[in-house]
């Protein structure tokens, strides 16, 4: 559930961001939300090894 949350946040800033930039095309925006789900599994693998 932690990983989800951490994916949720991270997606909704995003929106945010978009809200404000209308020239961010749907490209961009998939390319950003993958780059942090890739971040968030690689942190959350991170937390799991080191406990």
């Amino acid at each position: 559930m932690r990983i989800e949350n951490e994916m949720l946040s991270r997606f909704n800033d995003l929106e945010t961001q978009s809200t404000n930039n209308f020239e961010m095309t749907l490209s961009q925006e998939l390319d950003y939300f993958f780059d942090n789900v890739m971040d968030t599994v690689v942190d959350f693998f991170k937390e799991e090894v080191s406990v």
